[in-house]
């Protein structure tokens, strides 16, 4: 199955340090981290990492920017945080051509994900895995929205990365465990031996309660 070549270790991002020394925070590392946490969605990595930064970091400061010396972050620091959260939140609602048009249409995205080598790549085999594990045909034009290819790179990335097949205007995706349609049969078994010998005990106290009454 396709897989993101980056995976999280928690236990070396320096997260868990600025959560409680904000002063040791560095805003390029925490913007890598969280473009980084983005590559391997649906997983809860970007808000897992989120919640590891001071309450301060995910606001945008006032008018005034924080004077020398202080420990509070930067606007700069904090619009990026929003911008990644928004990208996030596009991603986790698999709304994939909204997620491309973001991307594309602020500067700023591209200055926050030029450190991280093959980012784009690296959003499309996981938008792949996503729709992988879905469906088992899709429309082209649809798919091409998705990934934000056309022509010989879309089908390159289609063939060759994800080897599914383009039939016309579809695109035919492999039989998977997660997209293979099961019919399940749900059966209780529920034992009425204990209940029942209950109720059979109920019912002769009951009697027994009658016939000393009359």
């Amino acid at each position: 199955m396709l897989r993101s070549p980056w995976e999280v270790t928690y236990k070396r991002l320096p997260f868990h340090r600025y959560q409680f020394n904000p002063h040791l925070s560095r805003d390029e590392t925490v913007t890598n981290i969280l473009v980084k946490a983005l590559t391997v969605f649906p997983a809860p990595d970007f808000s897992l990492c989120l919640s590891l930064l001071p309450p301060s970091t995910l606001l945008l400061a006032p008018s005034k920017l924080p004077g020398p010396g202080s420990n509070a972050p930067s606007s700069e620091v904090a619009e990026a945080v929003q911008k990644l959260s928004t990208l996030n939140t596009l991603l986790a609602s698999a709304d994939y051509s909204s997620f491309w048009s973001t991307l594309d249409s602020d500067d700023l995205y591209a200055d926050l994900v030029a450190d991280v080598s093959g980012f784009e790549e690296l959003m499309r085999v996981r938008i792949a895995i996503n729709v992988s594990q879905a469906v088992r045909e899709i429309q082209k034009s649809v798919l091409e929205d998705w990934l934000n290819l056309r022509g010989k790179e879309f089908e390159r990335f289609v063939g060759e990365i994800c080897g599914w097949a383009v039939d016309g205007e579809i695109v035919k995706v492999p039989l998977n465990k997660e997209n293979e349609a099961k019919g399940t049969v749900v059966r209780e078994n529920v034992k009425f031996d204990r209940t029942y010998c209950t109720l059979l005990w109920f019912e002769g106290a009951l009697t027994s309660s009658q016939s000393f009454r009359d």
